[in-house]
């Protein structure tokens, strides 16, 4: 079997592993080229769509992380600013089994796990060749920085036209879903539920 039909066969299986974890398809079912493309391509756009959702939430979720950040060091009564006197009374009530805090501590490596995911999809973008630098440019104006630019101010800064943007973000979000979702975790869909809540609903 050469290279082109293993990789068909291993994307003809990751389809029917996602439609059988959807509990769209029986567990012994098989499918037609037809099916499986329509299955590729419903797949594509829910991980188009997760994408967006966590781009849409980045400021969000930073913030959320900060405020856990802040809980846990208010908590302790240990200033944030003391972070060697805050790490080391986080050891000791861990020591003590607060399990309160082990509860928040999980809860923040989790945002935390998610933020450097998303940050990695990001450099990868930026390394993209040719428009790798202008495509990271328009995602980190319209979604990251801590300054929530209005669109035409994202216009203006890269000199481009409305319809390029849109064309351009499309095309970014693409290349960061396929680095987010090419090897999905379970996490992912429990990230996905604090984003869902952080937005208030489907956006």
């Amino acid at each position: 079997m050469d290279n082109t039909s293993k990789r068909t066969a291993l994307s003809a299986e990751a389809v029917l592993s996602f439609l059988r974890n959807q509990g769209i398809l029986a567990e012994n079912s098989t499918l037609s080229e037809e099916m499986i493309r329509e299955a590729q391509e419903k797949k594509q756009k829910q991980a188009y769509h997760n994408t967006l959702l966590l781009l849409s939430n980045y400021r969000n979720i930073l913030w959320q992380t900060d405020c856990e950040i802040e809980a846990i060091a208010s908590e302790l009564n240990v200033p944030l600013k003391n972070l060697d006197a805050l790490l080391s009374r986080v050891d000791a009530e861990i020591g003590m089994e607060n399990r309160r805090l082990e509860l928040n501590l999980e809860r923040l490596a989790k945002t935390r796990q998610l933020l450097d995911r998303i940050n990695d999809a990001l450099t990868a973008l930026k390394r993209k060749p040719d428009n790798g630098p202008l495509l990271y440019e328009l995602i980190y104006m319209t979604y990251i920085s801590d300054e929530k630019l209005l669109q035409t101010d994202v216009l203006f800064r890269l000199n481009i036209s409305r319809r390029h943007y849109y064309r351009l973000k499309e095309q970014a979000i693409n290349i960061i879903s396929l680095r987010l979702w090419s090897s999905p975790t379970s996490d992912l869909d429990l990230w996905l539920e604090l984003v869902a809540m952080l937005s208030g609903g489907d956006k």
